[in-house]
């Protein structure tokens, strides 16, 4: 057969070689190869020699072959310059289009690993590849990776710029998009005015700048790029007058309402977070609780009368209001002092979070009480107890029975109760004993499965602020009377609701005419926090009123800084910033 019948087309080679053998085994391919042509020119001065001056051996790898390796064995030439005034007297000839001087492995393989490598990790890509009939090393493949360019994009005319986060909370990078193609271009180390100024002088083309409302990059825009035209984000808009209602409701928590909400979920205890002594405190009298929550003595531990037992939970949490209540005075005292904010932080080691929502609370902010959740499995743990006592211990039949009663949750989730009845049971020493109430009391309540029971608990101030920047046309009627109860509470939030759904709609319906009589409102509002809010959108007055009509949005940008987030945690921990834009800009 002839070199050019082997060759091509399952082993297709450059012009100018040809397969002089194959040496096939069960896991590789050997093929010896050479080059035709009777001339190479010499890298140093370009002149052309045919004067040979020996041969040697080199073995490279190439693209498997059938599920095989396939390693290319070269009988490479050294020729001899014939050029009087070169300094370099012998040369190898090359082989440019199939292997580069000095390289392990034939350019194609080189590709198909770094696209291996750009899809996963290094290390991933090192446990692959063998599969694949290739073999690589993870520190290689780094290097091929870093070896591999990324184009500056040719011209952007509408550019969306957002953040992320390379240490939440430490360290940001910039992300740079083209609106109009949805691509990320440029990815910047940090967030700073200055980087992204000098990016943006070096594509004067720019019309549109879209971006969230941070101060640095509304500077670095005018700076960098002062004939386009900048564009504050609908979304981080609507974000910092949220973090404002937050603010508003943290401050008046006391008069928001407590609703009532239902819950029928099959979560078991521990799915819950719940500890095993919540579980067990809910099917034993207190007085006969495990031995390591009362004395090893076999008799039940009398309890003083008027003294009531506060469970390990009840106990953490008393301590821990108390702990918050001396950091609350602590915080208000060293205000009257005239301590910055950040100072009161550092000397009390508390975060600014903490020592801002205490000074905007007009009194203590109580933490809202959790009461314990409701399980699908509650109505039938009455029948369960009672089963019980009558001295029916198997789980497999009272499972059985209650399913019939209607139960439709999961057997873990029986199990898991039965479990803590049957160690309660084992403690106590008898099954009469046994209770669903905490307080020792008898549950005397009919099986009715039918009942959900319902739990009452004060709205959040993330709850409440949520409800009042949704629409009202998307909220059901329970969510709606929510909101009426909400704006009975005090004057303030009945005034900021209006406000709130008067810009929100003016945001969803693109009505920039009506901003100026909504920025006069708001600061006469009285309302601290939304004088505020409106003192920020005059700052930055031309990008925010650009938003109402613009079709043009961060949208796409917080698409691609999801996808950054997946490269970030594909290589945790073992790659740097130079492979992480390397993976963002060759997948886009």
């Amino acid at each position: 057969m002839s070199g050019s019948d082997i060759s091509s087309p399952f082993l297709p080679l450059p012009d100018g070689i040809f397969i002089s053998s194959v040496r096939p085994t069960t896991t590789e391919l050997v093929v010896s190869i050479a080059s035709t042509k009777t001339y190479a020119l010499c890298p140093c001065c370009g002149a052309r020699s045919e004067r040979i001056h020996g041969h040697y051996g080199r073995t490279v790898a190439d693209l498997p072959c059938g599920g095989r390796r396939v390693i290319l064995a070269l009988a490479v030439r050294k020729f001899v310059c014939t050029h009087s005034s070169c300094p370099q007297r012998i040369f190898t000839e090359r082989l440019a289009e199939l292997v580069q001087s000095y390289a392990r492995m034939t350019n194609r393989l080189r590709d198909a690993l770094v696209a291996l490598g750009l899809a996963t990790s290094a290390e991933v890509s090192e446990r692959v590849a063998p599969s694949l009939g290739m073999r690589v090393s993870a520190p290689t493949l780094l290097r091929r990776l870093r070896e591999v360019a990324c184009p500056p994009p040719a011209s952007v005319r509408i550019l969306g710029v957002d953040d992320w986060s390379w240490k939440k909370g430490q360290t940001y990078g910039t992300l740079l998009v083209d609106l109009e193609l949805r691509k990320s271009i440029e990815l910047l180390p940090d967030r700073m005015e200055k980087t992204l100024t000098a990016w943006l002088l070096l594509h004067p083309e720019i019309q549109v700048i879209s971006r969230d409302r941070g101060g640095e990059y509304a500077a670095a825009a005018r700076k960098g790029a002062p004939q386009a035209q900048q564009i504050a984000d609908k979304f981080h808009i609507l974000k910092n007058l949220r973090d404002g209602l937050k603010e508003l409701m943290a401050r008046k928590q006391k008069v928001l309402p407590e609703v009532e909400e239902v819950t029928s979920d099959g979560i078991p205890f521990r799915a819950r977070g719940k500890g095993r002594e919540m579980v067990l405190a809910e099917v034993l009298e207190p007085d006969e609780r495990p031995s390591r929550w009362r004395s090893m003595s076999k008799e039940p531990r009398q309890t003083s009368v008027g003294a009531p037992r506060l469970s390990l939970a009840q106990s953490r949490s008393q301590v821990s209001r108390t702990n918050r209540v001396s950091g609350y005075e602590a915080v208000r005292a060293l205000h009257e002092q005239l301590v910055s904010e950040r100072e009161i932080a550092r000397r009390l080691k508390m975060s600014r979070q903490t020592v801002h929502k205490f000074l905007s609370a007009e009194s203590f902010p109580e933490r809202c009480s959790r009461p314990r959740s409701a399980s699908i499995l509650d109505p039938y743990k009455p029948y369960i107890l009672e089963r019980w006592k009558a001295g029916c211990w198997n789980g497999t039949q009272i499972l059985s029975e209650v399913k019939k009663l209607g139960y439709t949750g999961s057997d873990a989730l029986f199990r898991l109760f039965l479990s803590s009845v049957r160690k309660c049971h084992q403690a106590a020493g008898t099954a009469t004993a046994l209770s669903l109430d905490a307080n020792g009391q008898e549950v005397s309540a009919p099986l009715d499965p039918a009942c959900k029971p319902g739990i009452k608990r004060r709205l959040s101030p993330a709850r409440a602020s949520w409800l009042y920047i949704s629409r009202t046309s998307k909220l059901d009627e329970k969510q709606n009377q929510q909101i009426e109860l909400i704006r009975v509470g005090h004057p303030d939030l009945d005034c900021a609701y209006q406000l709130t759904q008067a810009f929100v709609c003016m945001l969803a319906e693109h009505r920039d005419t009506d901003l100026d009589n909504w920025l006069a409102q708001a600061e006469h509002s009285g309302i601290r926090e939304l004088m505020s809010f409106a003192h920020g959108i005059q700052r930055d007055y031309a990008a925010v009123r650009a938003a109402f009509t613009s079709e043009w949005s961060n949208g796409p940008v917080e698409a691609q800084v999801n996808c950054l987030k997946l490269q970030k945690r594909l290589m945790f921990g073992r790659a740097n910033f130079d492979l992480l834009r390397l993976h963002v800009l060759r997948r886009a």
